[in-house]
């Protein structure tokens, strides 16, 4: 699964960009082999399918993804391997400064070799104190020339290391270079097989529209269920709000001591729009602050598997003029797969639609999320769950595919999941 942060690289140091891009580069191909098993069950059927090709067409993004993440790598690499160079020149030049000045130590150590010149420098001071700082000089001078020799074999060693380290990042460019090739070849074959597929599927168009009618039957018995059921969830926060209200007011008018009846005229009803946030108790608040403060960090609802179809209306993969919406995103996954919660929160309702198989509605305040096409499912109606905790398995239907329809609504309108999922 591809678990990445939104980070701006250019705010990174050059070594945290490639740990950075190194990580997303083994998530996406860890996205790749999703995509490869359900192409090679895809091809033991040896008729082509439009799971074949979501799959496939997954693949090529993703491809393309590793590619560019590569080459930003090999972008990455070309500037530390100019600061290495730069830091190598650097260097290089204070090496040559410090053999210079070691070799004017050196010259004039050699004519002041004598003993007794020495000796005569010190005696020539005019005071005591004069003589001490004279012997301390002498001593400093030779500590210097000590400390300059030791300061060139370090800067000498210095020099090895960033040399060796700019050899190292010069062959690890290379072979990412050969990397990038490598992908580029292997997008190419992805594409001719995605062509292959679908010609075939279009040769078979009125398999495929009957399969597109059935599929959109269900996913508009699925809207209409969750829309029906997030409305009756509103009414009735509404309407415990409203008597909480009234019962507040009572209480107040109580202890204002009036001893009137109270009016019993019914506040205005808010209208649609009003409704998702005038009754929303502080519970309800803070539990809405927190799911959006996870947007585009939310755990995706199967540990492993890959978009095969996202949010939003687009053109069908193989009919040409028709268009397809989807009110959530399909995920591919491992027969037997695990579903979980993406956040904490309430399961509002366990339910079946022909078509999506079961389906798990859970509610995060004013957010729910949706989880559909599931085989069995492992919680009740009234049941809180916590993020990443398991409520059922995915469903594998008759043609094998694998996938788990996610949904994100804010009270009743549709989100994208994609832009809430880590990715």
């Amino acid at each position: 699964m591809v678990c990445f942060a939104n980070i701006s690289y250019a705010q990174l140091s050059p070594s945290a960009q490639r740990k950075e891009l190194e990580s997303k580069r083994m998530e996406l191909l860890e996205k790749i082999k999703q995509a490869k098993k359900v192409l090679e069950e895809t091809r033991r059927k040896q008729t082509s399918t439009v799971t074949q090709l979501k799959a496939i067409s997954s693949q090529i993004k993703t491809r393309e993804r590793i590619i560019n993440n590569v080459q930003d790598q090999i972008r990455v690499l070309g500037e530390q391997i100019e600061e290495s160079r730069d830091s190598l020149e650097k260097l290089k030049a204070d090496l040559e400064k410090l053999k210079q000045d070691y070799a004017k130590s050196i010259l004039s150590a050699y004519k002041s070799r004598n003993v007794y010149d020495k000796m005569m420098f010190v005696f020539s001071a005019q005071s005591f104190n004069q003589a001490i700082k004279r012997i301390q000089y002498l001593n400093q001078y030779s500590d210097y020339r000590q400390r300059q020799a030791a300061l060139i074999l370090s800067t000498q060693s210095e020099i090895i290391s960033a040399l060796n380290q700019m050899l190292a990042k010069k062959q690890e460019k290379m072979a990412l270079i050969g990397m990038k090739e490598s992908e580029k070849k292997e997008l190419e074959q992805d594409k001719q097989e995605e062509s292959r597929v679908l010609v075939s599927l279009q040769q078979q168009e009125k398999d495929v529209r009957k399969q597109l009618a059935e599929s959109q039957a269900a996913a508009k018995k699925l809207n209409r269920a969750i829309e029906e059921m997030i409305a009756r969830e509103i009414e009735e926060a509404r309407r415990k709000e409203e008597a909480r209200r009234r019962e507040e007011a009572a209480k107040a008018a109580a202890l204002a001591g009036k001893t009137s009846t109270p009016s019993k005229a019914e506040p205005a009803k808010p209208t649609k729009s009003e409704s998702s946030d005038l009754f929303l108790t502080p519970e309800v608040i803070k539990m809405s602050s927190d799911f959006e403060q996870n947007k585009n960090n939310l755990p995706w609802p199967v540990e492993r598997g890959y978009i095969a179809e996202s949010f939003g209306t687009h053109n069908h993969p193989t009919l040409k003029g028709v268009q397809v919406n989807n009110n959530g995103v399909d995920i591919s996954t491992q027969p037997n797969a695990s579903v979980r919660a993406v956040f904490k929160g309430k399961v509002t309702k366990v339910f079946n639609v022909p078509g999506m198989g079961k389906i798990v509605l859970i509610n995060h305040g004013k957010y729910f999320t949706a989880y559909a096409r599931l085989a069995s499912v492992s919680v009740q109606e009234g049941q809180h769950v916590d993020s990443k905790q398991n409520i059922g398995v995915v469903d594998t239907n008759e043609e094998g595919v694998t996938e788990v329809q996610f949904q994100i609504w804010n009270m009743d309108k549709k989100l994208d999941p994609e832009a809430w999922l880590k990715n």
